[in-house]
Order: C-alpha cells, then sequence, then structure tokens
C-alpha cells in the first residue's frame, strides 16, 4: 500500500557506517549514499515528507526536506 506521511527530522547519522535518519514518528531510515551530501545540510527538526515511490531499486522511498524542497532517496529499516 503507497504511503505518504509528514514528520520531523530527530536525528542525522551519516558520520557512521549507516548513514541513517530517525524520525519523530519513531521510523529510521538508510540513506542512499549517494544523497549524503544532501543530507549533510539539512537540519534535524526539518519537516519532511515521507512517500513511496514506483522505484524497485532497494531506495524505494523518496523524502523530502519541506524546509528546502529538496528530496532524496531512502530505505526504510525500521
Amino acid at each position: 500500500m503507497p504511503y505518504k506521511i509528514e514528520t520531523m527530522l530527530m536525528e542525522i547519522d551519516i558520520d557512521g557506517e549507516d548513514h541513517h535518519l530517525e524520525m519523530m514518528d519513531g521510523s529510521t531510515w538508510f540513506v542512499n549514499p549517494g544523497d549524503l551530501p544532501t543530507v549533510a545540510t539539512w537540519l534535524p527538526t526539518s519537516t519532511v515528507r515521507i512517500e513511496e515511490t514506483d522505484d524497485d531499486s532497494m531506495f524505494s522511498s523518496k523524502i523530502t526536506n519541506l524546509n528546502v524542497d529538496i528530496s532524496i532517496t531512502a530505505m526504510k529499516i525500521t
């Protein structure tokens, strides 16, 4: 079932090996390594929209930072 939610970033961890984002709703997302430079400019507490895409790759979700209107791709971990 396609989903689309809005939440806030709680933690951005791109310095470790996991490259993940934690959201206020409790979900955790593995960031596409190609999008790490973009995510490095995002601030915790940014409002984001998360939506499923039709992409068949492992990064089949799009996370859009609504504060700056820039999107990345990611995979839901939890």
